[in-house]
């Protein structure tokens, strides 16, 4: 009888315990809001490097080297946050995935070397 439960119990859990396999790759390399993103850090990364070369036209070589490396963290800081507002559009898409097929949790496509449901079509669909 126990076995009987035990069985029955799992018996409806399988969907819940599906794994979603998620290529961030692609979905950075073929979603349109990833590449709208990727344009706006090109322009922020062209409009730094044209503001700090006004300024190093007349510094010595210790003064231009300081000025590069402000220049390059501040592009990094902009990288930066144009990535964690693309991570949160990407999680979001996920979440609605998840939802929507039932995954008990999603992994990169890098970390799994077979089995899984491949999820990235899906996200991809959800971030146009």
């Amino acid at each position: 009888m126990l076995v009987l439960v035990l069985l029955l119990g799992f018996a409806g859990c399988d969907k819940e315990k599906e794994v979603g396999i998620l290529d961030l790759q692609v979905v950075i390399e073929r979603a349109p809001v990833a590449q709208s993103f990727q344009e706006k850090l090109d322009l922020a990364g062209k409009e730094i490097e044209d503001r700090f070369a006004d300024e190093s036209q007349e510094a010595d070589n210790e003064e231009r080297m300081a000025i590069q490396q402000k220049a390059y963290q501040e592009y990094l800081t902009v990288k930066q946050e144009y990535e964690d507002e693309l991570n949160l559009v990407i999680e979001k898409a996920v979440a609605e995935v998840v939802k929507e097929e039932k995954l008990s949790v999603v992994i990169y496509k890098q970390a799994v070397r077979y089995g899984g449901i491949d999820i990235t079509d899906h996200v991809i669909e959800k971030l146009q």
